[in-house]
C-alpha cells in the first residue's frame, strides 16, 4: 500500500453516488481507511443513469459487485430505431460470443444500493446528512470542515456532483455550453409496451428524439430532446403507473483539471454532457477506479503527461465527442440523408458479422 496514505488519516471521499461509492469500495477492498459522506439524509430514491457499459461492468466485477449488477439488471436484448411510427431499423444487441459484452439496463439507485452493501461488507458505510463546508490543505493533509466540525484526511475525492463544493475549493470551471432546449424523463410501468429488454429510439420528423429504455421487464425510462416524455412520443405507451417526470438542461462541459496534491475531482463533478450514448456515470465508474488505483500506487501525479487529470481529462473528451456525435446523429431532421442512413442500418442489422461489430462498437467505447 501507498505509504503516503497515512493509516490513521483516512481518505474522505464527498458524494455517495455511483462514482463516490466506487471510490470507497475500491479503496476499502485494499484496507486503505475511507470515509464517504453525501450531504442528503439517506440513500436516493432516483433512477437517474440507468445504463452499464461492460466496461464499466468489470470495474465492478473486481468488488463483486458486478455479479449482483447483473443479476438484478435488465439485458438489452434489441436495438430499434423508429422513424415516426414505423420501425426503420433492428440491431441485435446480444450477439457477442463474450456473454460480458452487453448493456446491462438498472435504475440508479438500485446500482447504489449494490455498491453500498459490499461497501459495507468491509466495514464502511455511507455517513448521510454531511456537508462539506470548507478545505484547507496542508502539506501533509486535508483538512475539512464537515458540518462545522473539523476532520483530517490524507486525500480528499470530490464525487459530489456538478454543484461540487469540492471543484469550487479547487477553483475550476465546469467549461463548456448548454443546450438550448430542454430535455425530459419520465419512468414508468407498462406491461403492455414490449417485450422485455427492447430498447427504442424514436427519430421525429422535426429533428428531435425519444429514447424509451428497458429497466426491468416491465418498467421503461423514456428520454426526450423535448419538454414531457411522454407526451412527445409518435406512438402512445400504455402506462399503468408513473414513477418519476422531470426536465432537465443538458450541460457539455469539462474541467481544465481534475485536482491536484491531495484534492482530486471525478464523475459529474468533472465532467457533464449528452445522455445520448448512456456514458455519463459509467465514466464516473471509470475516473473513480483510476482514482483510488493511480492513489494506491502513488501515481496521481508522475510528471506532466502521466498523472490522474492528463488521463481523466482526455478519456472525457474522447467521451464528449462520442455523445456529441450520437446526439447530432439522431438530431437529423427528416429527408433523403436520414433516409438513406436508417435504410443503411437496416441493412447491416440483417447482416450478421456487421450487426456484431456495430454492437461491439457502441458497448465497447
Amino acid at each position: 500500500m501507498n505509504t503516503r496514505i497515512p493509516m490513521d488519516t483516512p481518505v474522505l471521499i464527498v458524494g455517495a453516488g455511483p462514482t463516490g461509492l466506487t471510490a470507497a469500495l475500491e479503496l476499502a477492498r485494499r484496507n486503505v481507511p475511507v470515509r464517504i459522506i453525501e450531504r442528503r439524509d439517506g440513500p436516493s430514491i432516483l433512477s437517474r443513469a440507468v445504463g452499464i457499459m461492460p466496461w464499466a461492468m468489470d470495474i465492478l466485477d473486481a468488488s463483486g459487485a458486478g455479479p449482483l449488477v447483473r443479476e438484478a439488471s435488465q439485458p438489452t436484448r434489441r436495438l430499434e430505431v423508429w422513424s415516426g411510427s414505423r420501425r426503420a431499423a433492428s440491431l441485435r444487441m446480444d450477439v457477442d460470443p463474450d456473454p460480458h459484452v452487453r448493456l446491462f439496463c438498472l435504475p440508479q439507485n438500485e446500482t447504489e444500493t449494490i455498491l453500498a452493501s459490499r461497501l459495507s461488507a468491509h466495514g464502511v458505510t455511507v455517513d448521510y446528512g454531511q456537508r462539506l463546508d470548507s478545505i484547507e490543505e496542508t502539506e501533509d493533509a486535508v483538512r475539512s470542515t464537515i458540518n462545522g466540525s473539523i476532520h483530517m484526511a490524507s486525500y480528499v475525492l470530490g464525487a459530489d456532483g456538478v454543484r461540487s463544493a469540492v471543484r469550487a475549493h479547487l477553483g475550476q470551471e465546469l467549461r463548456g455550453f448548454d443546450l438550448q432546449s430542454k430535455w425530459s424523463i419520465a419512468d414508468v410501468d407498462a406491461p403492455e409496451w414490449s417485450e422485455p429488454g427492447v430498447f427504442r429510439v424514436f427519430l421525429r420528423d422535426d429533428g428531435e428524439a425519444i429514447f424509451v429504455i428497458p429497466i426491468g421487464p416491465t418498467r421503461f425510462r423514456a428520454v426526450a430532446s423535448v419538454p414531457d416524455a411522454l407526451a412527445a412520443m409518435p406512438v402512445p405507451i400504455p402506462v399503468t403507473r408513473v414513477h418519476r417526470e422531470g426536465d432537465f438542461i443538458i450541460g457539455i462541459r469539462q474541467v481544465g483539471s481534475y485536482g491536484r496534491r491531495r484534492v482530486w475531482l471525478a464523475g459529474d463533478a468533472a465532467h457533464t454532457h449528452s445522455p445520448v450514448g448512456g456514458r455519463g456515470m459509467n465514466l464516473g465508474i471509470e475516473d473513480a477506479a483510476e482514482w483510488a488505483e493511480r492513489l494506491i500506487g502513488d501515481r496521481l501525479e508522475r510528471g506532466i503527461d502521466e498523472g490522474y487529470s492528463v488521463s481523466r481529462h482526455v478519456r472525457g473528451q474522447e467521451i464528449i465527442a462520442f455523445t456529441e456525435r450520437a446526439r447530432r446523429l439522431v438530431a437529423r431532421r427528416a429527408g433523403l440523408g436520414r433516409s438513406l442512413a436508417l435504410n443503411a442500418l437496416g441493412t447491416l442489422g440483417n447482416m450478421a458479422p456487421l450487426n456484431r461489430a456495430i454492437a461491439r462498437r457502441m458497448l465497447l467505447t
